[in-house]
């Protein structure tokens, strides 16, 4: 029986429930027109600006037993002249009592505003856009509208704050947003939570909190006519962080504000967490353990002359810091910091002050202090003392281009001075920078091709903007060192674009390969297989006085050893006046300058000593000067030479052919010219099959080079086989025009053309007339005639002259 009736009272609860929701639902679908049209009129005698909505409806469904009223694409102007919207949104749903909206009252109940965005603006006269509810009046109608919002929910909805007056400039963003209203008389009630990011918060030129997603739980007491709002005790979290903020702000006469932030539950993402969002993300996965503290306090007048202080204090003690993807931690962490400002808007007037920061990385003690004041002109004063494992280092805060760190840094150094006075030369010496650093066996790969930097050693000693290498030694690639001189100006060098810098130094090094360190310091190889193409170039800032002693040294096919000399380099011109080295089987001591002011066009004017030299090894190491004519395997013997010459190079060191010029007294020794093709095939004419060996014991000649053409005045070889007199050219696209007098044999003239080539001495010898002429791949032996021979010799010798006074003429213009 009791079950029964219980089922029969159930099913008229439901039954009239039923009923209710059809007759509501039916009186909404009949009448919805008249609702919507009342709450219009209603709505628009309390509103000074129009509105536009594209759609409106009312629905039961929404937010049952509720009635909703929802505009669809809403626009709604603000109170600026003009036309410039307040509010645009996708969607606005207003939620009412049916029963009171069948009796003419239109209290909202709550409200949903979707995909909004909206614009807030003070002008230059104090004026706001967002005026826009008419004053009541006690003559008036008063509507039949009201507020008592318990439910306020904002879905992608965006705010921007702009004030003209005071140069702030705020935007805010949120993807959901939960809020309750309560009102009495003028004071507002206001609860809220949600996600709030801050995109941008402007204050003059200085923008904070820049892209910070927070979680916010606040609680706000708004009075509209006092122009003023308490904010109680608010929680945000920031990531892991979070944040009690309380304090308030007023803006009826002046705007003062007077906010206090106490950081709670925080870690060292409290700190982390306030840096740029770009900066943030280097360190976002660091974590700490131990006592971390924050607290801030922003207080004063904010106007368009004057803006609030700030003061900031944070720390940590006995903290362990450390990232969950690497091994090494600080342990045993102190730090006591402060940032403030008398005005937070001016931050010539702000001082950040790091003390007593202490731990230890991988066992090893450090200390440090770190003050900066002036964050526009700024003084550092900075002191750092311990021992730093190199690799605990890296592995701690891994820096890019650097692999496989091995070795330590024993550091003491201290710095204090405004960083601009290092700008200029004058006022660096202004600057302090006093200490020592001493390395102990460092070792890593660098670069992105993991070049090699191992055992450097030696001491570095800083004195104010100036550093002075002691016994500084290591290995990089497959190059070594010893260096021991000074760099001066080194610390502007480093921390300044275009700032010079000079180096005094001495070089000795067992063994130098300068095609990798050419690769290396001028190196680009982008879209190239190519181990030389690098670009040359002698930076303006940087002045060198340097000395070497080299031991080997190798470029390409080029070996040298017992390299000794001096370099100066200024004003992009190298100068060297006494370099000494072995190599090719002899000496040779060089002077010259480089001047690369112009990278692309390297003007080169050198003289060179050679002394007992190899042939075959020059040719040889000069790539057989790119022809195939005569190479390094025809040619032997040692030479001894007087080199002046003038070229201009590109910036990947090749040369330029039309500018060198070059003259060349030149002596061989023990000569030898084997299998060279052109001189078998004089056997035609001087009847002996030992030219394909010939031997002489000396030879002298002066060279000149001009013009993209080699010239050789006439010259006599005493050889094994006969004695033969060669004069001609060869040009650089290896045109050849050789003439050859040799003695005739008679017996081997047969041609008729031979009689009108020869010509008898004194002594009553015959001598033949030859020439070579066409190219190095296509030539031709034939006889020589009396009448061109003649010319040829004599115009020739004159020739060579005359480019020789003009090449010495010049070199004594540019002295």
């Amino acid at each position: 029986m009791i079950l029964k009736l219980l089922r029969r009272v159930l099913f008229y609860i439901i039954l009239t429930f039923g009923v209710l929701f059809i007759a509501l639902t039916g009186s909404v679908f009949l009448y919805k027109d008249r609702v919507i049209n009342q709450f219009i009129r209603e709505a628009n005698k309390q509103l000074n600006t129009p509105i536009t909505i594209k759609k409106m409806d009312v629905s039961v469904f929404q937010q049952f037993p509720q009635l909703s009223i929802v505009f669809h694409d809403v626009y709604v102007e603000d109170s600026h002249p003009g036309q410039y919207p307040l509010l645009t949104a996708k969607k606005v749903s207003f939620q009412l009592n049916p029963i009171e909206v069948w009796r003419g009252n239109y209290t909202v109940k709550g409200m949903e505003i979707f995909d909004s965005e909206t614009h807030l603006k003070i002008n230059e006269d104090g004026l706001n856009n967002y005026t826009i509810i008419k004053k009541q009046t006690n003559s008036g109608t008063k509507s039949s509208i009201g507020f008592a919002l318990s439910n306020v929910s904002l879905e992608n909805t965006e705010v921007h704050y702009v004030d003209l007056r005071l140069l702030q400039e705020f935007t805010f963003t949120s993807k959901t947003l939960m809020a309750s209203i309560h009102s009495l008389e003028d004071v507002y009630d206001i609860e809220a939570e949600g996600e709030l990011t801050t995109e941008k918060i402007m204050i003059g030129e200085n923008n904070y909190l820049n892209g910070k997603s927070f979680n916010i739980e606040c609680h706000l007491i708004y009075h509209d006519v006092k122009k003023k709002l308490i904010i109680h005790p608010s929680n945000l979290e920031l990531k892991s962080s979070s944040f009690s903020v309380s304090g308030e702000y007023v803006w009826k006469n002046k705007n003062i504000i007077d906010l206090t932030t106490t950081g709670t539950h925080t870690d060292i993402q409290t700190l982390l967490s306030l840096l740029p969002e770009s900066k943030e993300k280097k360190f976002e996965k660091y974590k700490s353990e131990g006592e971390v503290y924050f607290n801030a306090k922003l207080n004063g007048e904010i106007s368009q002359s004057t803006s609030p202080s700030i003061s900031i204090d944070f720390g940590f003690n006995d903290a362990t810091l450390f990232h969950p993807d690497y091994k090494t931690r600080i342990e045993q962490a102190t730090l006591t910091g402060s940032f403030a400002s008398t005005e937070v808007s001016n931050l010539r007037e702000a001082a950040l002050v790091l003390k007593n920061i202490t731990g230890k990385l991988n066992n090893e003690n450090f200390k440090a202090n770190f003050i900066l004041y002036d964050f526009v002109d700024p003084e550092i004063i900075l002191d750092f003392k311990g021992k730093i494992d190199a690799p605990s280092l890296l592995d701690f805060y891994p820096v890019e281009n650097f692999k496989n760190v091995s070795g330590s840094l024993l550091v003491d150094i201290a710095f204090d001075g405004k960083i601009n006075l290092l700008k200029n030369k004058a006022t660096a010496q202004r600057v302090s920078t006093l200490g020592t650093v001493d390395m102990k066996d460092i070792n890593l790969l660098y670069g992105k091709d993991y070049v090699p930097l191992e055992h450097l050693q030696g001491n570095l000693q800083f004195s104010n903007n100036d550093l002075a290498l002691s016994n500084v030694s290591g290995k990089i690639g497959n190059s070594d060192f010893l260096l021991n001189g000074f760099f001066k100006n080194i610390i502007t060098f480093l921390l300044f674009e275009d700032q010079p810098i000079g180096i005094e130094t001495d070089l000795k090094a067992r063994y130098i390969d300068l095609n990798q360190l050419f690769s290396l310091g001028f190196g680009n190889t982008e879209n190239t297989t190519a181990s030389d193409q690098y670009t040359f170039n002698l930076s303006r800032h940087v002045n060198l006085n340097f000395n070497c002693d080299i031991k080997s040294l190798r470029y390409k096919r080029f070996h040298a050893e017992a390299v000794l000399g001096d370099l100066l380099v200024k004003n992009q011109m190298a100068v060297s006046r006494n370099l000494s080295l072995k190599t090719m089987g002899g000496n040779l001591k060089l002077s010259g300058i480089v001047d690369a002011q112009n990278n692309k066009a390297i003007d080169v004017v050198s003289s060179l000593k050679l002394n007992g030299i190899r042939l075959d090894s020059v040719f040889y190491v000069f790539e057989n000067f790119n022809q195939t004519f005569i190479q390094d395997k025809h040619l032997k013997g040692k030479a001894t030479a007087d080199v002046n010459l003038e070229m201009t190079l590109n910036q990947n060191l090749r040369l330029f052919q039309e500018t060198l010029i070059a003259d060349i007294g030149i002596a061989i020794a023990k000569g030898e010219l084997n299998n060279f093709e052109p001189l078998k095939k004089l056997d035609r004419y001087l009847g002996d099959e030992g030219l394909n060996k010939l031997r002489f014991s000396e030879l002298k000649n002066d060279i000149h080079i001009e013009n993209k053409r080699i010239y050789l005045p006439q010259m006599e070889v005493r050889n094994n086989i006969t004695d033969i007199k060669i004069s001609g050219t060869h040009t650089f696209d290896q045109h050849i025009d050789y003439r050859l007098i040799t003695p005739l044999r008679r017996k081997r003239i047969v041609e008729a053309d031979a009689q009108s080539a020869t010509e008898e001495d004194a002594q009553g010898y015959s001598r033949l007339f030859l020439k070579i002429t066409g190219t190095t791949d296509d030539y031709r032996i034939a006889y020589d005639t009396e009448a061109v021979k003649k010319k040829i010799v004599s115009d020739l010798k004159k020739e060579v002259q005359e480019l020789k006074d003009a090449f010495k003429s010049k070199g004594k213009k540019k002295e």
